[in-house]
């Protein structure tokens, strides 16, 4: 086994979640990941919690969709709920070995699927809640590398000196904590939004992992004018291009995408916080130098930003609602991210790089 996992593990259990004495905590596996489940469940016994593994393989949620009658899919699974309202601590690893597997399922399903499950996902995130990624032959094939090559890139990006990170975010949450207006500019975008009020973000590795943010909400009404991300998004195994969104007061009133628009458009009518913006994301890890298809890592990147319609988080002061959360990603190396008047990063470097 990597010795990796051991550290990973102690990451997982000890910063990210803090399991203490008597935690009931989920640990929640796709396909593969079971040697880092198991390192964790023996690190929770070992401080005293109670873990449960549980595994829920892809190729299982892909004949969900396809069995499923209507009646089916707008049901709360009560069983399942229960058991997240009585866990503490609730830690999702990614480990899918097909990350296409739901790319020919109808969208309108999913949506619907996601707004019977959103109480438990609200409960969900009311728990000390991790999601990470374990290193799989899917991922790495979607990232263009080897299996090995693709391990490295995962541990380089969450073994690293988080003090030290956390140091260089705090200083853009200071500055993004006193802002009012934000104005993106680059490729076919020129966006204002305001954050004026909103608590923003230290992404650290907590609830993501690898961290590597910082993230606020914007103001519901607040965005107006346009903005281009050239970097794909992939949502349930389907992959949205050339995404092209203008608002006007908070709300999205044109979009196109060069690839799967009719995704697109089925995410933006999901319901009314679907058009609206509820999160603005500034990536800071310079650990991630690959843009590799996985929104996990790729909103980390050091010289991006990303912003996602849908449901804003309570802790940023958000009152966006939605049953959705979509991140979509810009690069920023040729373009500027303006606070108030003040340049805090331009062609991919922040003010205070060398």
């Amino acid at each position: 086994m990597d010795s990796r996992l051991y550290d990973f593990a102690k990451l997982i259990v000890h910063t990210s979640t803090k399991v203490k004495r008597g935690d009931n905590v989920i640990i929640q596996i796709i396909d593969e990941g079971q040697d880092l489940a198991t390192e964790i469940y023996k690190e929770v016994v070992h401080v005293g919690g109670h873990p449960l593994i549980i595994s829920t393989p892809s190729e299982a949620t892909r004949g969900f969709y396809e069995i499923a009658d209507d009646e089916t899919i707008t049901t709360m699974p009560k069983h399942y709920f229960n058991l997240v309202e009585a866990s503490d601590v609730i830690i999702s690893i990614r480990s899918n070995i097909n990350t296409k597997s739901l790319s020919n399922v109808n969208p309108k399903r999913i949506s619907l699927r996601s707004k019977t499950l959103k109480k438990l996902q609200e409960e969900r995130l009311s728990k000390r809640w991790c999601l990470t990624q374990y290193p799989t032959a899917g991922y790495a094939q979607d990232a263009e590398m080897s299996l090995k090559e693709y391990e490295d890139f995962v541990y380089s990006a969450i073994l690293i000196d988080w003090d030290e990170q956390i140091k260089i975010m705090k200083k853009l949450k200071e500055i993004m904590d006193e802002t009012n207006e934000v104005r993106l500019i680059g490729e076919d975008t020129d966006l204002t939004l305001s954050i004026n009020g909103r608590n923003s973000i230290v992404g650290g590795p907590t609830h993501n992992v690898p961290g590597g943010e910082v993230f606020t909400a914007p103001i519901e009404n607040s965005a107006e004018g346009e903005i281009f991300f050239d970097l794909s998004s992939v949502v349930y195994g389907n992959e949205v291009e050339g995404i092209k969104l203008t608002f006007e007061r908070g709300k999205i009133v044109d979009y196109s995408a060069n690839r799967n628009e009719k995704l697109l458009k089925s995410m933006i009518e999901t319901d009314e916080g679907s058009r609206r913006l509820g999160e603005l994301g500034i990536g800071t890890n310079r650990g991630i130098k690959k843009f590799t298809k996985n929104i996990l890592f790729d909103e980390k990147i050091g010289d991006t930003i990303h912003l996602a319609i849908g449901r804003s988080y309570k802790e940023c002061l958000g009152v966006n609602d939605s049953a959705i959360h979509w991140d979509m990603i810009k690069t920023m190396k040729i373009g500027k991210i303006i606070m108030d008047g003040f340049v805090v990063q331009e062609n991919g470097k922040f003010f205070w790089d060398a």
